[in-house]
């Protein structure tokens, strides 16, 4: 198992070292063989995470907050409000944010980041293949859990975001779009670290997930958020059938590290330069929301 995780940072134009929240826990759950039994039998159920979600909502998990922020660094200028009107954990970790935090890329032929985040990009999809990059293994197929609609991206591209517990958790519209409704997919609730990944490569497509299709300008596009061990749920804010604009709220995890998956169909859009050099390296770049991460073609 690694030692650490390595990431890009777009803002500081440097390679920084990403720290682990829960690495106790992720090295017993996954690196230790009676802490995989264990992890296999209670930690992927969901009610090992109804129960980490019951103490998150509780008042006194609001003690939690202050440390929290200062062990990870969390910024405390983007909140809201300020942090002692939160009350518990779970309403500081679905936090919204003041308004300007973040801008929202205004260019129509732009994808913007759909959440702060750790993004990777996957090329040349096959539906039925598995593809592997940095300990990761997605087959469209199962993802989706559809076939048909699987193969609408043959040939296409993933961008994978991967959200970190000390991250804002809302996710939000990447370009002007109409969503349809989010289909609830998967039952398990593994974690989504690279850590854990190495050890649990198929987690992705087998986690409990929420699956919504959207027309846009450049295309379908399949937006899928992946829960995670700790997250209660993946909650939907937005109302379906509805042209949104980008930036737009779509929803939130509520508390827990989790992943979004953008799918696009064949030759529909490009990864700006940063983005596609570093995961041919099969390392991640850290984007905040709103930012642009990929061009329309």
């Amino acid at each position: 198992m690694s030692e650490e995780i390595r990431i890009y940072d777009r803002y500081g134009r440097t390679i920084v070292r990403e720290p682990i929240c829960g690495e106790w826990f992720l090295r017993f759950a996954y690196a230790n063989p009676f802490g995989r039994c264990l992890q296999a039998a209670i930690g992927s159920r969901a009610l090992f995470s109804r129960i980490a979600s019951f103490f998150a909502n509780r008042p006194t998990s609001a003690r939690k907050i202050l440390p929290f922020i200062r062990r990870y660094g969390v910024s405390i200028s983007d909140c809201a409000k300020p942090i002692e009107r939160y009350v518990t954990f779970q309403e500081f970790f679905t936090r919204h944010l003041r308004p300007g935090a973040r801008p929202i890329d205004g260019g129509r032929d732009g994808i913007s980041a759909p959440a702060d985040g750790r993004y990777l990009y996957l090329p040349n999809l096959q539906s039925q293949k598995v593809i592997s990059i940095k300990d990761r293994r997605l087959q469209i197929s199962e993802l989706l859990e559809n076939g048909s609609l699987a193969a609408k991206f043959d040939g296409g591209s993933a961008l994978i975001c991967r959200l970190a517990p000390f991250d804002y958790h809302r996710f939000h519209f990447p370009c002007d779009a109409v969503p349809g409704e989010a289909i609830h997919l998967g039952r398990k609730l593994h974690s989504v670290h690279p850590m854990a990944i190495s050890f649990s490569p198929n987690s992705l497509f087998r986690n409990r997930r929420q699956l919504t299709r959207m027309a846009a300008d450049c295309g379908e596009i399949a937006m899928v958020e992946v829960g995670a061990t700790f997250v209660g749920s993946i909650q939907q804010t937005y109302q379906t059938n509805r042209h949104v604009r980008k930036g737009n709220e779509k929803g939130f995890f509520a508390f827990g590290g989790s992943t979004i998956i953008l799918l696009f169909e064949r030759g529909a859009v490009l990864p700006l330069p940063d983005i596609r050099i570093w995961s041919e390296r099969g390392i991640e770049t850290y984007v905040k929301m709103g930012d642009r991460v990929m061009e329309c073609s």
